[in-house]
């Protein structure tokens, strides 16, 4: 499996110049459908830093807390769990998170938030 690379760039909507897209694009990560991300509470928002620096931990918190009432957050989880995407926040949980999931997803175990 190839590991994507950190989406670069502080555009934060999903349109052409997005992170979140260019990640789609340049890997392939597609699940045969992505329709949810369309209903995701960070589409279009540039307010919020998904992909935190090293050192920008209240930046963590406050995406993770952005992501706590969003209607595809766990299917973005699953997502993000699935392609085993190793850095940002997706589906209210960091890269560590995620990682911790795992070994319960491969087994074929539900995840549960």
């Amino acid at each position: 499996m190839i590991t994507p690379k950190k989406p670069t760039g502080m555009v934060l909507n999903h349109g052409e110049s997005d992170p979140y897209m260019q990640l789609l694009n340049d890997y392939r990560l597609d699940d045969g459908n992505m329709g949810w991300m369309e209903n995701a509470k960070c589409k279009g928002r540039t307010d919020i830093t998904f992909f935190p620096e090293p050192g920008e931990s209240h930046l963590m918190v406050i995406a993770k807390k952005f992501c706590n009432d969003c209607p595809v957050r766990e299917r973005c989880l699953r997502w993000a769990v699935t392609n085993q995407i190793p850095y940002g926040v997706w589906g209210g949980q960091s890269a560590n998170e995620r990682k911790k999931l795992l070994p319960n997803y491969i087994k074929g175990d539900i995840i549960n938030l």
